[in-house]
């Protein structure tokens, strides 16, 4: 009986982390959650989420689900996705909130499995862009994937931004 009870208790003590979220954005210590799944969801190569929250990864950008490379004969966003998982592979995921998204309405933060920096991990390997318009801090990553034709480097891509801004133009927005 005690057992349930505690259990109640830390669900309903990570539910209010979470519901809280965007009102933590000036606190000191801005630490998002710790997840356990399986409230902690990955749902793109820039992007995870924690129960209901979005949370965009800091300083990167990830190939969009529907982005094409290579004259659409490539398909990176769901690769960017698995390596993501592959990185992360199980272990604790943690992340520090630095920013806020008010256009998508969701907290930026910096990322680590373990005490492994996600975006580092997702740059060097070529499986996103330094987001160089909001933070150099991945940008040598960015210049060894580079030079190896690393992930998207090793085919006719461009950044998710431009592409995004491709669609929009398409679409008339």
């Amino acid at each position: 009986m005690r057992e349930n009870s505690t259990k109640r208790l830390i669900r309903f003590c990570v539910l209010a982390m979470i519901v809280a979220l965007p009102a933590r954005a000036e606190t000191d210590d801005d630490t998002v959650v710790r997840p356990r799944k399986p409230r902690f969801q990955i749902v793109d190569g820039g992007t995870v989420k924690f129960g209901p929250q979005l949370v965009r990864l800091f300083g990167i950008d990830a190939p969009e689900k529907g982005q094409t490379c290579d004259d659409g004969q490539w398909h990176p966003g769901p690769l960017a996705k698995k390596a993501l998982e592959g990185f992360i592979a199980g272990r604790p995921v943690t992340c520090k909130q630095v920013d806020y998204d008010a256009r998508n309405n969701r907290p930026v933060a910096q990322c680590f499995a373990g005490d492994d920096d996600l975006q580092a991990m997702m740059v060097s390997a070529g499986w996103a862009w330094s987001f160089g318009r909001y933070s150099e801090r991945y940008a040598p990553e960015e210049r060894e994937a580079v030079v190896g034709k690393l992930g998207v480097h090793g085919h006719r891509c461009v950044p998710p931004w431009e592409w995004r801004a491709q669609q929009r133009t398409r679409n008339g927005q």
